[in-house]
């Protein structure tokens, strides 16, 4: 009880700091996959080493359009009780490109027989740089871009929640607690799998993320699968983007997912819409496990 109440107080902590400093955090529609991406308290929450990778290339076709790449892994400790894990990830928008790597802790307990709350940080480096060889000035003698690349580096931390079971999960968590001007950024989760017989089931999920500039953003979503060999996302985002995705298992290891992006309004004009693949991949042959979960 005396480490439960170390980490709970810790990682508020975080919270705390995390309200007055934090930034953009690059989002994936794999989340509900390999969500250790968005919050660290999914570390380690399958009984053995995932490892997963994922590129994302929002609204081709326009010049300097966001892309991001990330490559993770995570593995549980001590019967499950701590999780371990680590993201490289590397986002470019327009002239700017950020690599990070950051690592993950989280520390579980059970609540009921069935449920477990887990608690999650996250400590990483980040580094950020312009281009300015990637900027058409107006004025050429302008004297606002000198250098070829602007450098920034900072240390990160963050914080997460999570409660679950096999049919309910329920996260909060909050990025980048260090920056000394910037906007708080906070994402919540919930996703409810159900059986409709013993080949298919289906689950309905909503994610929020909002932040102190007061954007929102919520994601509303529905995954229906076969077997837990074959799946199929639908979702709708208040952007006005219309997303859909598929998921299969070539092997009993691998899981490769693909999901675009149908943008609506007047920025259809301009783009195809937006495409990511994740690859995950699970290190063990067959298992049988009480918290593995779909989200």
């Amino acid at each position: 009880m005396k480490q439960l109440k170390l980490h709970i107080t810790f990682l508020l902590f975080v919270f705390s700091l995390q309200m007055v400093y934090a930034q953009y955090v690059p989002l994936m529609n794999g989340y509900f996959k390999t969500n250790q991406f968005i919050n660290p308290a999914s570390a380690g929450i399958n009984d053995h080493m995932v490892a997963y990778t994922g590129i994302r290339k929002q609204w081709v076709r326009i010049k300097g359009a966001p892309s991001t790449q990330m490559l993770a892994f995570d593995a549980p400790l001590n019967k499950q009780r701590i999780g371990l894990g680590g993201v490289y990830y590397r986002d470019k928008v327009g002239a700017t490109i950020t690599n990070g790597l950051q690592f993950n802790y989280s520390y579980r307990v059970r609540v009921s027989r069935k449920m477990r709350l887990a608690f999650g940080a996250d400590v990483g480096v980040e580094t950020s740089r312009f281009n300015v060889g990637e900027i058409e000035l107006l004025d050429a003698a302008d004297q606002t871009f000198t250098d070829d690349y602007s450098r920034v580096n900072k240390f990160k931390m963050g914080a997460g929640f999570m409660l679950y079971d096999k049919k309910l999960t329920l996260g909060l968590s909050m990025n980048d607690v260090i920056k000394s001007a910037g906007f708080g950024n906070l994402i919540t989760y919930v996703q409810y799998k159900k059986k409709i017989n013993r080949e298919w089931s289906y689950a309905p999920g909503m994610l929020l993320k909002i932040n102190t500039l007061l954007i929102k953003q919520a994601e509303f979503s529905i995954l229906t699968s076969y077997k837990q060999q074959f799946s199929v996302n639908l979702g709708l985002r208040t952007n006005g983007s219309i997303l859909a995705g598929v998921g299969f298992n070539p092997t009993s290891q691998l899981l490769v997912l693909y999901s675009y992006d149908y943008i609506a309004g007047k920025l259809r004009n301009y783009t195809s819409g937006s495409h990511e693949l994740t690859l995950k991949y699970d290190f063990v042959q067959k298992y049988k496990t009480s918290s593995h979960r779909s989200f």
